[in-house]
């Protein structure tokens, strides 16, 4: 069997944890990223099985020198990737002008340029048939009027995606642009909805999962997945 590696940012907790654990029994070498280092090796020691190397990289991504020392030290150990999940991201509320304004510029360097330095900087990594999701939001797609700038971010990041499916298609790379609605992770921490008025993690891995299975000329493009009851304006 062919090995198979996959590098997961934004991986501790959430949907990328949630990603790791359903792609981990496919893969033999799993880089996961995040901040903090404890929560990695907590992450680290749950995903652990035989035939499984796990390296950890706690890296802050909104700095350029974190994006290339983690460039460096998956290519010392990693000659190619198989997958890139591009989780890694951050929602602040607020407006976009006054004194309650929320810190778009903070955002569009977790939620875009982040991404776009890590892909530039593994670029030479990626062979024909891997494959590259970036997670998005469905803010990609319409204008929440309690987080504006996370809808600009979430939108700019929807033309970047675009942009690199069609560089990356003569290459034989594909690029899902995942969508995903309200869904629990750490950010809904304290929230009383009801359990399934937010979306679970696992359902988010499972799609993706299955786009990865996907035969090489098929390519699921976007994946957007909601609460059945809709959105949480």
């Amino acid at each position: 069997m062919k090995p198979t590696s996959a590098l997961i940012t934004g991986a501790s907790k959430g949907i990328g944890f949630a990603v790791a654990k359903r792609f981990a029994p496919m893969l033999s070498v799993l880089h996961l990223v995040a901040r903090g280092n404890e929560d990695l090796q907590k992450a680290a020691e749950n995903l652990k099985r035989p035939g499984l190397s796990i390296h950890l990289h706690s890296v802050d991504l909104t700095s350029q020198e974190g994006v290339e020392s983690l460039a460096k030290a998956v290519k010392d150990t990693t000659s190619t990737l198989d997958v890139l999940v591009n989780n890694a991201g951050v929602y602040l509320p607020g407006s976009l002008v006054g004194e309650n304004r929320s810190d778009l510029r903070y955002m569009m360097n977790l939620n875009v340029l982040s991404h776009y330095d890590l892909i530039n900087a593994l670029e030479d990594c990626f062979p024909p048939g891997s494959y590259i999701f970036e997670m998005s939001s469905v803010a990609a797609k319409k204008l929440f009027l309690g987080k504006p700038g996370y809808s600009i971010s979430k939108h700019a990041q929807g033309a970047m995606i675009d942009a690199l499916r069609n560089e990356m298609r003569p290459r034989g790379v594909r690029v899902t642009s995942v969508m995903p609605g309200p869904t629990w992770s750490h950010s809904w921490e304290g929230a009383e909805f009801p359990k399934q008025r937010l979306l679970e993690a696992c359902h988010v891995a499972d799609l993706m999962f299955a786009a990865w299975q996907l035969p090489k000329e098929a390519v699921l493009e976007e994946l957007v997945i909601r609460p059945f009851d809709g959105d949480i304006e």
